[in-house]
């Protein structure tokens, strides 16, 4: 089908263009997504552990997974065997210590678990092989009736949803954070993320939303005493205070190439500081920028801090991911901002998620 057809049909229904309602997240609403069905364990509204493909028990810091011999997907050694290295995410930020696998039984013993560290099996990327997430244009796929389309494309989920094609949410699964090098008040923190968050979510990605239930502070006082000297130390590029990029250089915003929520979420930024309210003093104070930001992709191989920066968008897995893992993933992406834990690190905002859809046959007999 061609773009023009797709027009037509988006002008018809009156789907493409519309702003999405006021943003106001909640497992309660039923926004908390299907999950993904290869599963290994799966987290419920309150963030209570329910059986996925296995199911857990938890005793002297050891996670035994017993799967059902029915179980679809992966099982024992053929599962372990897919597992990411111990030192790459997810298990940066805990310490493994053995594996036993006994038929259709793992068991994984922990040096000093983290709290809740069964949650860390709620985790997708230890589920073995999970439908790939895409941020192309998959209209065609679409049209093509094609068959466990899962994405993040807005306009390809728009246009599913305009000719009548089954779009189900899967899981927040991303989430966008700021780091900024100065310090505020916890108050003005929280007012800067969410006037920075609700246009972004209001008109940017598909499938974006304040953050329901996550919070930098908490998951630093909780995990920062684990993690510390789990995460291999950053690379300190040009650290230092928010006045360092000085009145005459360039001052910018980075976020990670290709990435058009992060995109987004730096512009947002960089207008906020044009504001000239109340928002735009406090963002001042947190970047010590003076004058018209601009915005710049990091890629990853010159992600950190470069000698312009005073704020940087960071995006890190989220969702069902255990906090420490997720919080031990930020601090090895926040390279050169000294966030570590350590009480003198930057200001760092959780401003929103993003999730992934299912999309035909992909949305349909899911758990």
């Amino acid at each position: 089908m061609s773009n023009w057809t797709r027009l037509a049909l988006c002008a018809l229904v009156g789907a493409c263009a519309s702003a999405p309602a006021d943003p106001n997240p909640g497992c309660e609403a039923g926004d908390a997504g299907i999950g993904y069905p290869e599963a290994l364990v799966r987290l419920g509204c309150d963030g209570e552990l329910r059986p996925g493909r296995a199911n857990w028990a938890v005793a002297d810091g050891v996670v035994t997974l017993d799967f059902d011999s029915a179980s679809r997907g992966l099982t024992g050694r053929d599962l372990v065997a897919r597992w990411p290295p111990l030192n790459q995410p997810p298990w940066i930020g805990h310490r493994v210590d053995d594996i036993v696998v006994s038929r259709n039984r793992v068991s994984v013993a922990f040096r000093d678990p983290a709290p809740g560290i069964a949650r860390l099996f709620a985790d997708p990327r230890l589920a073995g092989p999970t439908a790939i997430v895409g941020d192309d244009d998959v209209r065609d796929a679409i049209d093509a009736g094609e068959r466990g389309i899962v994405t993040r494309h807005g306009a390809s989920i728009e246009y599913a949803r305009s000719i009548g094609v089954p779009v189900r949410l899967v899981a927040f699964d991303r989430a966008y954070m700021v780091a900024l090098p100065g310090t505020a008040g916890p108050a003005d923190s929280r007012a800067l993320a969410a006037v920075m968050g609700v246009d972004w979510v209001r008109w940017g990605p598909t499938g974006t939303r304040r953050p329901s239930a996550l919070a930098w502070d908490r998951i630093s006082a909780d995990c920062s005493p684990a993690v510390a000297g789990r995460v291999a130390d950053p690379v300190a590029l040009n650290t230092g205070g928010p006045d360092r990029a000085g009145s005459g250089g360039i001052q910018s915003v980075s976020y990670p190439e290709g990435d058009l929520p992060g995109r987004q979420l730096a512009e947002r930024l960089a207008s906020t500081a044009l504001r000239g309210d109340a928002m735009a003093a406090v963002l001042a104070a947190l970047t010590g920028a003076r004058g018209r930001l601009t915005v710049r992709a990091a890629s990853a191989a010159d992600a950190g801090r470069a000698l312009g920066d005073v704020a940087a968008v960071v995006r890190v897995p989220a969702g069902s991911v255990h906090p420490c893992s997720l919080y031990a993933e930020a601090v090895q992406r926040l390279a050169g901002w000294g966030a570590g834990g350590t009480g003198d690190g930057p200001t760092v905002l959780v401003v929103g998620e993003t999730g992934a859809f299912a999309i035909g046959d992909g949305a349909g007999g899911l758990p």
